[in-house]
């Protein structure tokens, strides 16, 4: 408990802090009502306005709110018109390796000893909830009171993105709670994720951390050179395979060769969801992650979506046009692809070394 508090107090706290002392009193006297709008800019009678959304992109995420909603300056958080009410992303966490109810139970654990609220009103557990995209998820609801004003938020888990969210709605303690529930729900079911949502392999010529260069072509076929500058001595020619996400940890396991069960594939993944260092992760990065030992190394978010696994089949190696000796081996890479560093790490299954493919451009 004291290691996952550790995780995320640092998030949720910050940010209801913020929300309690100006997300409301920004926009003004909450109690006033707003002018009516100019008659021109009224429907005619008999026809109804209808409704226009933006989407708003942000850590990772993105999800629509009304066209007419000010956004809070420095937050993710937006006014609506015509009512004293805040809606939107509250704050974002990875999950690490931790389960879904274990993480809602310390959050909730958490708001109780802490005094967040006057008065808290949660959800045993969370339940089975699907995104806009169609990413499976957990959630949960659970609203509070504090300083006369109405907390509803809705706490979303998605393990396969690692990423644990609550979105908000808030207003005047006196507003029916139901309406601000129903506004947050419309929100949040508009939700769409932007992590690990793309093969960042097919198709892409690589860099490769020992200076040779990888050409993965759209049609299945690659080249391997000894550099990126020189394209005559020989290289390796052939074809090559991608999986990603759960597609790429079932295919490890199934390579028997290899030795990589389900059950170890999925403890390294739950241990570099903690925050990954490229260049090959140690079983002590955990105790760094967690706080245990201190550490400033440069962490990156991975997650289900962004683990991959690359099986280039060596096929012939080409000394001339007129020179080519048919036959190879198959090598099989597994790991995690960074678009922060715009770099595949990954650990060559083979050799039992890691090798980093930084991308270049796509394929010509």
């Amino acid at each position: 408990m004291k290691n996952r508090m550790m995780f995320f107090k640092k998030t949720w706290t910050l940010v209801l802090a913020l929300l309690l002392l100006g997300a409301l009193s920004a926009c003004g006297a909450p109690a006033e009502e707003p002018s009516a709008p100019p008659e021109e800019n009224k429907p005619a009678a008999g026809q109804q306005e209808e409704a226009s959304y933006t989407t708003h992109s942000t850590q990772g995420v993105a999800f629509q709110v009304p066209a007419d909603w000010t956004q809070a300056e420095g937050t993710d958080l937006f006014y609506a018109t015509g009512r004293p009410e805040v809606y939107g992303l509250n704050g974002a966490s990875p999950l690490g390796s931790y389960e879904p109810q274990a993480f809602y139970e310390a959050l909730v654990e958490h708001y109780e000893e802490t005094n967040q609220f006057s008065d808290l009103q949660a959800a045993e557990s969370v339940s089975a909830w699907q995104s806009a995209d169609g990413v499976e998820c957990y959630a949960a609801d659970f609203t509070g009171y504090q300083d006369s004003i109405i907390y509803c938020t809705k706490l979303i888990v998605a393990p396969q993105k690692n990423l644990v969210l609550t979105f908000c709605g808030q207003a005047n303690a006196e507003t029916e709670g139901d309406q601000v529930r129903e506004t947050l729900n419309a929100l949040c079911e508009s939700l769409t994720f932007e992590i690990g949502t793309e093969d960042e392999i097919t198709g892409n010529t690589f860099l490769c951390g020992d200076g040779s260069q990888l050409c993965l072509q759209d049609s299945g076929d690659f080249r391997w050179y000894q550099s990126a500058e020189d394209h005559e001595s020989p290289y390796y020619e052939g074809v090559y395979e991608v999986y990603r996400g759960q597609a790429a940890m079932d295919k490890a396991a199934s390579m028997t060769e290899y030795g990589l069960t389900m059950e170890e594939l999925e403890r390294v993944l739950a241990a570099n969801m903690n925050g990954y260092i490229p260049g090959g992760s140690k079983p002590s990065d955990l105790l760094y992650a967690m706080g245990e030992l201190e550490d400033d190394r440069e962490r990156y978010q991975v997650c289900l979506d962004t683990f991959y696994a690359v099986i280039l089949h060596n096929q012939r190696l080409v000394t001339s046009p007129e020179e080519v000796r048919e036959g190879g081996n198959s090598t099989l890479y597994i790991g995690f692809y960074l678009p922060e560093l715009n770099m595949a790490d990954l650990t060559n299954c083979n050799a039992g070394s890691n090798t980093q493919w930084t991308f270049q451009e796509k394929t010509a």
